[in-house]
């Protein structure tokens, strides 16, 4: 690019809005590491302070920033992830975690009894809502057919299996169930349980 031709048009109108397009052209087939590190370097050389928004990173990684193995899954729950030290293998025990949809794929939930597998059950459902929108919340119909599926559904005992729920959620029948913290910290444990890493 001609950076004298660029300053003889300062003043005309249409000079930022086509230097824009070179830019673009410019900065297009580099990563967005890369980009931010060349407009850095460039407000340098020009002996301009570079905007705050390119000087910090943000805090919150932008889904074009997670690793691969991270697509489908949302920014909060990769914070999760990460802060609990579970991996996506760990996940792809658990479900099937596409770029537009995540399911249940676990035979089976921890625990002896029907009630506890309930429990682990909700739990799960509300984990599989987070992954995939960054909020754990549930419908009860979502978690009554992972029930069903792991084989824990018990018609004449499941409202009661669900009171044990305690801490973990809140809400009804009636108007969906959202996990707590105690309820996301349980959910780390039931993916570790479900799939322990394997030490080499």
């Amino acid at each position: 690019m001609d950076i004298s031709v660029m300053s003889s048009d300062i003043n005309n109108p249409h000079a930022a809005v086509e230097a824009a397009a070179k830019l673009v052209q410019i900065l297009l087939p580099l990563t967005p590491d890369e980009r931010k590190r060349a407009i850095a370097a460039s407000m340098l050389l020009l002996g301009q302070p570079m905007d705050e928004a390119v000087q910090k990173p943000t805090q919150q990684r932008s889904l074009e920033d997670l690793p691969p193995s991270s697509e489908g899954i949302s920014p909060k729950a990769f914070g999760w992830m990460r802060k609990n030290g579970i991996t996506r293998e760990q996940l792809d025990h658990v479900f099937s975690i596409e770029q537009d949809s995540i399911e249940v794929i676990a035979a089976k939930m921890p625990g002896d009894s029907k009630r506890q597998q309930t429990v682990e059950a909700y739990v799960i459902c509300g984990l599989k809502a987070f992954l995939q929108t960054g909020e754990p919340t549930f419908g009860d119909k979502d978690a009554r057919v992972i029930c069903s599926k792991v084989g824990c559904y018990d018609i004449g005992n499941h409202s009661n299996y669900v009171n044990a729920l305690g801490n973990l959620a809140s809400g009804s029948r009636e108007i969906g169930w959202k996990l707590s913290n105690p309820g996301l910290v349980r959910a780390a444990d039931i993916v570790k349980t479900l799939a322990p890493t394997t030490s080499s």
